[in-house]
């Protein structure tokens, strides 16, 4: 997957962030077919004792396509250049790039392809918005 692009910017630093390497994935949520991501729950570097109270969410709106990644297997093609800096970023948004434009662009006009680098993982998600938030994910998402 070629994910360099001059559009990749840096998005939710605040929210989403690292020490060396990212949060930590806690759980990631389906839609009940299990088909489409809608959303992730994960713990941020400095995550306290009281998991509940750490927990955050990272939702996906307009959820076209994910790829998962290992940290075992993920090619330095698919970082580039955004995590070699001092940055605490560990979400990008890729824009349109070229495995977004790879895709048949029917549903895909308002997507953009958003990155995510958690501590033993890359997730990669093609979707229309990206919402951040605090505790664990709504339960109407499940």
């Amino acid at each position: 997957m070629q994910t360099q692009n001059a559009a990749s910017r840096p998005i939710h630093v605040h929210e989403f962030w690292r020490e060396g390497r990212g949060p930590e994935l806690h759980r990631i949520l389906w839609n009940v077919s299990g088909t489409l991501i809608r959303g992730i729950e994960y713990l941020n570097p400095d995550w306290g004792p009281d998991l509940q109270a750490s927990l955050r969410h990272v939702l996906f709106e307009g959820a076209q396509v994910v790829q998962i990644t290992p940290e075992e297997v993920i090619g330095l093609h698919q970082l580039g250049s955004r995590y070699q800096d001092r940055s605490r970023a560990s979400m990008f948004d890729l824009g349109r790039s070229s495995w977004l434009q790879s895709f048949a662009r029917r549903h895909l006009a308002h997507c953009h392809h958003i990155q995510l680098l958690f501590y033993d993982q890359l997730v990669d998600v093609i979707c229309e918005r990206v919402i951040c938030g605090t505790g664990p994910a709504p339960d109407s998402l499940e």
